[in-house]
C-alpha cells in the first residue's frame, strides 16, 4: 500500500480523537477550577491549571488557538489586561519587589490571557456542556462540604473554626459567591432547555443548602442581586415575580421559624443579626471598614505609581491586605491598574449589551450581564482575583454571549 494512502485525512478517527482529547482536557480544567485545595505549596498552581496548560498545548499543536477569542470585544479586554499589568509592573519595579511583581503578573497573565483562548469561541454545544460541568462541580463541592460540616466539623481544612462551610474552595465567602453563581447558571441552563425541571430543582436544593451552610451574607446578597438583574435583563415578568415571591416567603419563614430548620452557623451569624437589626452581628463589617479607611489613605499617595503586587501588607499597620480588590489594586498598581480592572468588567457589559441590541438575543446576554454584576460586587470583598475559581465562571458567562446561536446556523469563528 502506498505511504500516502496510510496518512489520516481530515475528519478521520485520528483527528477526531485529538479533538476529543482537547475538549476532555478543557472539561477537566473547568470541573477542577473550584478545587482550590489541590494546588502546589510553593506557588499558586492548581490541578485545574495542569489540565488548562495541557489543553492549550493540544490546541497549539492542532493550530486551533482562536485569533480573536473575545470577538469584537477583544480590543477592550486585552487593552485592559495591558493596563492592569503595566500598573503592577511599574509599581513593582519602582517601589516594590520585582520577584513578587513577576509572580503576580504571571498569575494574572495565566488567568486573563491563556484561559480566554482555552475557554472562549467554542461551539454552542461545547459551551453549554462546560457550564453544566461547572454547575455539577459546584454541586459536588457543596455535598463534600456539607458532609464535613455535619460529620467532621473539627476538620478545619474544609470547615471554618466557627462551623461555616468552605469545602475545597477553602474560602467561606468565595464558596458562598460560587454557590450563588451556580444557582444563576442553573436557571440559565433550565431556561435554555439544557436540563430538565427535576434536575434543576435538585441542583438548586443542593446549592441553596450549601449557601446556607456558608452563612455568607455576601453569597445571599449576590444570589438575590444576580437573579434580579437576570430577570430584569431578560424582561421576564414571571421570573421576576417568582424570585420576589420566593424571597418574601423564604424571608418570612427564616425570620419566624428559622431555628427549626436552619444550620447552626447561619442562625448564629445571620439570623440573630436579622432579628436584632444589628448588622455588626452578621460579620466583620467594622474590621473591614478600618482596612478600607486605611487603604484610602495609602492609595492617596500611590495614584500614579503603586506599591507593587503583594506589597500592601508591608505598609499596612494591620499587616494584612485590604479585602477590597478595587482599593487594593489602586494601592498596588495605581490608577493605571484600576482602569484596567474597570475595562475588564466593561468588556462583559459591552458583550451583553451588543448581543442584546444587535443580535436580538436575550437569554445569554442576561446571564453575561448578571454574572459580571455579581463579580463586580464580589470584588468589594476579596483581594486579588487571579484565582481560577473566579475567572472560569466569569469567562463562561462571556462564552454564553460569544458562542454562536444554533438557530442562526452560526459557527465559532477564529
Amino acid at each position: 500500500m502506498p505511504l500516502s494512502a496510510r496518512r489520516p485525512r481530515p475528519g478521520t478517527a485520528g483527528a477526531i480523537t485529538l479533538g476529543h482529547l482537547e475538549f476532555a482536557l478543557v472539561a477537566a480544567a473547568v470541573m477542577l477550577a473550584p478545587v482550590n485545595y489541590w494546588r502546589l505549596g510553593v506557588a499558586y498552581f492548581t490541578l485545574s491549571d495542569v489540565f488548562a496548560l495541557c489543553s492549550f498545548a493540544v490546541m497549539l499543536a492542532r493550530g486551533r488557538l482562536p485569533l480573536r477569542p473575545l470577538g469584537a470585544a477583544g480590543g477592550i479586554w486585552f487593552g485592559s489586561v495591558f493596563l492592569l499589568l503595566l500598573g503592577f509592573l511599574t509599581g513593582s519595579v519602582l517601589n516594590g519587589d520585582a520577584l513578587d511583581g513577576a509572580q503576580g503578573i504571571l498569575q494574572y497573565s495565566f488567568s486573563l490571557l491563556l484561559l480566554p483562548m482555552v475557554l472562549l469561541r467554542r461551539t454552542r454545544q461545547e459551551t453549554v456542556l462546560l457550564i453544566k460541568l461547572l454547575v455539577l462541580s459546584l454541586v459536588l463541592v457543596m455535598i463534600h462540604g456539607a458532609y464535613y460540616v455535619h460529620f467532621h466539623p473539627d476538620d478545619w481544612r474544609f470547615v471554618s473554626p466557627n462551623g461555616r462551610l468552605k469545602s475545597v474552595i477553602e474560602r467561606v465567602n468565595a464558596t458562598g459567591t460560587l454557590a450563588a453563581l451556580a444557582i444563576l447558571f442553573t436557571l440559565w441552563l433550565r431556561l435554555a432547555g439544557a436540563i430538565g425541571p427535576a434536575l434543576a430543582l435538585l441542583a438548586w436544593a443542593v446549592l441553596g443548602y450549601g449557601l446556607l451552610l456558608t452563612a455568607s451574607n455576601t453569597g445571599f446578597f449576590l444570589a438575590a442581586a444576580g437573579l434580579l438583574v437576570f430577570a430584569l435583563c431578560l424582561g421576564a415578568v414571571r421570573i421576576l415575580a417568582a424570585v420576589m415571591l420566593f424571597a418574601a416567603v423564604a424571608g418570612i419563614a427564616v425570620y419566624f421559624w428559622g431555628e427549626l430548620f436552619l444550620p447552626e452557623a447561619f442562625q448564629q451569624r445571620v439570623l440573630g443579626a436579622l432579628r436584632s437589626g444589628n448588622l455588626a452581628e452578621a460579620g466583620t463589617f467594622g474590621d473591614r471598614l478600618l482596612l478600607m479607611q486605611e487603604a484610602v489613605r495609602i492609595a492617596d499617595g500611590t495614584i500614579w505609581s503603586g506599591l507593587g503586587i503583594d506589597q500592601y501588607r508591608m505598609v499596612s499597620r494591620f499587616s494584612a491586605p485590604v479585602h477590597n480588590a478595587y482599593l487594593l489594586i489602586l494601592a498596588e498598581g495605581g490608577l493605571v491598574s484600576l482602569l484596567g480592572l474597570a475595562g475588564l468588567l466593561m468588556t462583559g457589559v459591552w458583550l451583553g449589551w451588543h448581543e442584546r441590541a444587535h443580535q436580538h438575543r436575550a437569554l445569554s446576554p442576561a446571564l453575561t450581564l448578571a454574572t459580571v454584576l455579581m463579580l463586580a460586587l464580589a470584588l468589594t470583598g476579596i483581594t486579588h482575583f487571579y484565582a481560577r475559581f473566579w475567572l472560569v465562571p466569569w469567562l463562561l458567562a462571556l462564552a454564553a454571549s460569544l458562542s454562536p446561536d444554533p438557530a442562526r446556523g452560526g459557527t465559532a469563528p477564529d
